[in-house]
């Protein structure tokens, strides 16, 4: 029996919550004898390198078909074919975005293979055109309940699956370690050996609200002068973050805040920056369900995030963390002082988060449900013999 063949298309060419799942998905299937490729739209060389890591072989996609019906539709038809054949090589065309969806969806279906396509945010508005290309794909898997409900295009109760991620949920931090990290992680960035870290991980982009955050943290200043915001997340190697990050550095300067903010940029160590944290933030215009949240949860920290999407069905407001809804700067920051002024009672949410990451989010829940899924795509029932060699690893 041959393993299961599974192409990963990625439209954009950062690193970001996207492609970090897309990697998650193929390393946590692998067990189950999934081999999985990708499909660079818009190759990048730090991309490249950070999917290959995952030992993940690519493919250049500088090809990509440009979608139409009218003056290019026969380039547009030639293109596909052409990507069709590449096609022929997968048993499954996964894409990690209705972004490239809208790019490939058609040449998997001349291929005749089935094409997955992942809905990660809310899509609020989707053209007349680019909903016949997006709906080529043959079934959809939403991060959240949420995401899939306030999806613009009307889809079949049959083409459709709600894929909760899931994580690595990693071995309880003891106090020392915590510790350690925090002063390490105090050191590294000058910030005082007191200074309470409302850490956000997200980059500096439009989609994530930091004015919202610079407001609430403007509202704080005086109240709370130990408090620091520490951002990780890209803010320059992607020309859109790159601008958005003057704007922000513009409106905290304004805001008479910016020196309680340091911007770490793009960080491979953040587990260990979340341990350092006394509490997260996501302050965000929309998600579909960010893992960082999840990671957060796992790391025994207590969050504060926006009411929006799938976020309310990870964070139990006032049990393993707190909502504020968007655009409420006053609300974000009354969650932000609520969690300083409770230590103890902060704590105990973080620990709650934790038992609720490791009961719905964890990776072996979520290896099962998108073997689950693949199988009954490809209709490859032999992909159940590789369950037990899965279990068997994980124990190991």
């Amino acid at each position: 029996m041959h393993a299961v063949n599974v192409l990963h298309v990625l439209p954009f060419p950062g690193i970001g919550g996207t492609e970090i799942a897309t990697r998650r998905i193929a390393e946590a299937v692998r067990p189950f004898g999934v081999q999985s490729s990708a499909l660079l739209l818009r190759p990048a060389a730090d991309l490249q390198a950070y999917i290959e890591e995952g030992g993940i072989a690519c493919l250049d996609g500088s090809q990509r078909p440009e979608p139409s019906l009218l003056r290019n539709a026969l380039s547009f038809l030639s293109s596909s074919r052409a990507l069709a054949r590449t096609f022929q090589a997968f048993d499954i065309i996964h894409c990690a975005d209705i972004h490239a969806a809208y790019y490939v969806a058609v040449a998997g279906r001349l291929a005749g293979k089935p094409v997955l396509c992942h809905i990660r945010n809310r899509a609020a508005r989707i053209g007349q055109w680019e909903r016949i290309f997006v709906g080529a794909a043959s079934h959809f898997a939403a991060v959240s309940r949420d995401t899939l409900d306030h999806f613009p295009i009307r889809l079949r109760p049959s083409r459709t699956t709600v894929l909760y991620d899931g994580i690595d949920i990693p071995p309880r931090a003891a106090p020392a370690e915590r510790a350690a990290a925090a002063h390490a992680v105090r050191s590294e960035f000058g910030l005082p050996k007191d200074a309470v870290v409302a850490a956000m991980f997200a980059r500096v982009n439009q989609q994530k609200d930091y004015p919202t955050l610079i407001r609430a943290a403007a509202l704080l200043r005086e109240a709370h002068p130990a408090l620091r915001f520490l951002i990780v997340g890209d803010n320059a190697r992607v020309e859109t973050n790159r601008r958005h990050f003057a704007e922000v550095q513009d409106l905290a300067r304004r805001s008479g805040v910016l020196d309680r903010f340091v911007f770490a940029g793009f960080r491979t160590d953040v587990a260990r920056l979340m341990l350092a944290a006394d509490l997260c933030v996501l302050c965000t215009h929309f998600e579909g369900l960010p893992l960082v949240l999840i990671e957060a949860m796992a790391a025994e920290r207590a969050c504060v995030a926006t009411a929006v999407d799938g976020i309310p069905e990870a964070l139990t407001d006032g049990v393993t963390g707190l909502l504020h809804q968007p655009g409420d700067a006053k609300g974000l920051a009354t969650s932000i002082a609520k969690l300083i002024a409770a230590p103890v009672q902060t704590e105990a949410m973080g620990a709650a988060a934790r038992v609720d990451a490791e009961r719905r989010f964890s990776r072996d829940r979520f290896a099962r449900d998108v073997r689950a899924l693949y199988e009954g795509l490809s209709g490859m029932r032999g992909m159940g013999r590789h369950r037990a060699e899965a279990t068997r690893a994980a124990a190991g």
